[in-house]
């Protein structure tokens, strides 16, 4: 190698070795940019894919009907396994072919009556009588069964806070599909106040986050106020209607394992 060669190759390497680091840095950056700008890893932006996500929730909502009243609800299952422990309902289900819908129990509490019955409407526009497996009135919430097998939605896993993106979905004045989005407002409690829009007919839909997992159930607004609505947090059905495997934290949040 001849001493201009030599010298080429220092100077190349002089540039180069720079430049190439430059740009893997550059790129580790905007890697780390679309990660925290995913929906997966930062709770307070939107879903990517939008029209995924709100069909796929919509599937999972139903229409109740109730002495000549409607509201909504969603077909929910408890576990995203069907062999886990990690919460059972308090009330036996048939093993195949069944389903169990939350609400508000305020939406069904004229049909709790003996001779009364709750027509659930799913996505498809099928109708089927629902059967009131179990109430909770003080936390506003009731299960119901119906003898279809429904796809559902699931609860998430993991802490909420202010400021994170929801969506809420139901079927108001009549208005079946409908969908509001907005943030959390605040926590209080086992209430999830968020500036998703609510009107009458959305009690009983569900309140999900930016992956589609259910954090809440939609149940009232407030009149007096500019767009403060709110919803009971899904952990209340630790409370009476489902044994959770960790009671204190409820299905929410991660459980640890010994």
């Amino acid at each position: 190698m001849t001493r201009l060669e030599e010298l080429v190759l220092r100077t190349l390497a002089i540039v180069l070795v720079p430049v190439v680091a430059g740009l893997s840095l550059y790129v580790q950056i905007l890697w780390k940019q679309k990660e925290d700008s995913s929906n997966q890893n930062n709770s307070y932006v939107s879903p990517y894919n939008l029209y995924e996500f709100m069909d796929y929730v919509k599937d999972g909502t139903t229409v109740l009907t109730c002495a000549g009243s409607t509201g909504s609800g969603f077909v929910f299952n408890l576990s995203a396994d069907p062999e886990s422990d990690h919460a059972t309902w308090r009330f036996e289900l048939p093993k195949e072919n069944y389903s169990t819908v939350l609400t508000n129990y305020h939406v069904v509490e004229n049909c709790i009556e003996e001779g009364s019955s709750v027509t659930v409407e799913l996505s498809d526009g099928i109708s089927i009588k629902g059967e009131i497996l179990g109430v909770d009135e003080k936390n506003d919430v009731a299960v119901i069964g119906i003898a279809k097998e429904a796809e559902g939605l699931f609860a998430a896993n993991w802490n909420l806070d202010s400021g994170n993106w929801v969506m809420a979905a139901g079927s108001p004045l009549g208005l079946n599909s409908t969908v509001t989005f907005g943030h959390i407002i605040n926590l209080d409690g086992n209430r999830i106040y968020t500036s998703a829009s609510l009107n009458r007919g959305n009690s009983g839909g569900p309140l999900v986050e930016n992956a589609g997992f259910v954090i809440g159930i939609n149940t009232g607004y407030k009149a007096v106020a500019q767009n403060i609505n709110w919803g009971v947090s899904i952990n209340v059905l630790c409370d009476s209607l489902a044994n959770c495997m960790n009671p204190k934290h409820g299905l929410i949040y991660p459980i640890v394992w010994e």
